[in-house]
């Protein structure tokens, strides 16, 4: 994933976006249709090799085919997301002491409901601008909102 991140006076402004490498989806295909046909001339010596033809080149044909029509796949490598956070929005800021990084817990209202969503978003940063990037989070940190150092878990 690529990430970019923007701090303004009014919040935190992050985009996220993933490039998938070209090669993939051609070379699954090219690989079912190479190991399909070794597996053919197998099957002639011994009829086993059938079931290691619909294990080995069925599995690879078929992750090619979820990959080539799934639109969740597909939005995640071509969508672009973007996101904006408030100052009054944090609940909570942790300073990572194992990571280069710094979290920050939000919750807000959740649109046309009663409810409140809640969650954690990471910014990530190099080590040579972290001092920088914490001192200018906390510049325009509401006075409300708890400052933590200590170790983050970063969330799969």
């Amino acid at each position: 994933m690529n990430y970019a991140y923007r701090i303004t006076q009014s919040g935190v402004e992050y985009c996220e976006w993933k490039q998938p490498p070209k090669w993939v989806l051609p070379f699954l295909k090219w690989l079912t249709g190479i190991t399909t046909i070794i597996f053919i001339f197998l099957a002639t010596i011994d009829p086993t090799f059938l079931i290691g033809a619909l294990i080995g080149p069925g599995g690879t044909g078929l992750m090619y085919l979820s990959m080539a029509n799934s639109k969740g796949f597909q939005s995640l490598h071509t969508e672009y997301h973007h996101y904006f956070i408030h100052w009054n929005q944090l609940t909570n800021i942790t300073i990572a002491t194992n990571r280069h990084m710094i979290e920050l817990e939000f919750k807000f209202p959740e649109k046309n409901t009663n409810d409140m969503l809640s969650g954690s978003q990471y910014v990530f940063f190099q080590r040579r601008k972290k001092e920088q990037a914490v001192n200018l989070i906390k510049a325009h940190l509401p006075s409300s909102v708890p400052c933590v150092i200590g170790k983050v878990d970063v969330l799969n």
